[in-house]
């Protein structure tokens, strides 16, 4: 199979690679099937490129390089629509809104995109109750920063 995304280009792969989220995602309920794409080797980035649509490409992440203590409660009412008999099938994204300058990143830690990688069934589960925000920073400006308001120029 094949799909030329506008982000990405040309993409090929096989019908096991889709991702089905059989109820969409908020704002993209007719897109149902989706292609999990790494940005690199070891990055905790990665491309949610819609199978069908060429322009729906989500920028995700594992919110656990960012927020090693991150934490949301997964009831028997998701496990069953994920068709997950155990919890280590289950792997855990958060989208990513990345404006021009990437440094201001934020992660929607409300609403997490879960994954059963044996079924490759997926929902985005809104945690209820929960202090986590929908545009959390993903990069923690350094102390220095903090306490002059000076970003550290880069070198380069």
């Amino acid at each position: 199979m094949k799909i030329v995304s506008t982000l990405l280009g040309e993409l090929e792969f096989e019908e096991e690679d889709i991702i089905m989220f059989p109820a969409g995602i908020p704002a993209f309920e007719q897109e149902k099937s989706f292609l999990l794409i790494a940005m690199g080797e070891g990055v905790p980035f990665y491309y949610l490129q819609s199978a069908l649509n060429p322009e729906l490409c989500l920028v995700v992440a594992n919110p656990f390089a960012f927020f090693p203590r991150y934490s949301i409660e997964i009831g028997q009412e998701e496990l069953q629509r994920l068709d997950c008999s155990q919890r280590e099938e289950l792997l855990l994204y958060v989208i990513l809104t990345v404006p021009q300058d990437f440094r201001e990143s934020t992660a929607n830690l409300v609403a997490p995109l879960i994954i059963n990688q044996e079924s490759k069934k997926g929902l985005q589960f809104i945690a209820t109750n929960s202090d986590y925000t929908t545009r959390h920073p993903i990069f923690q400006p350094t102390q220095a920063e903090e306490q002059t308001g000076i970003a550290a120029a880069e070198e380069g």
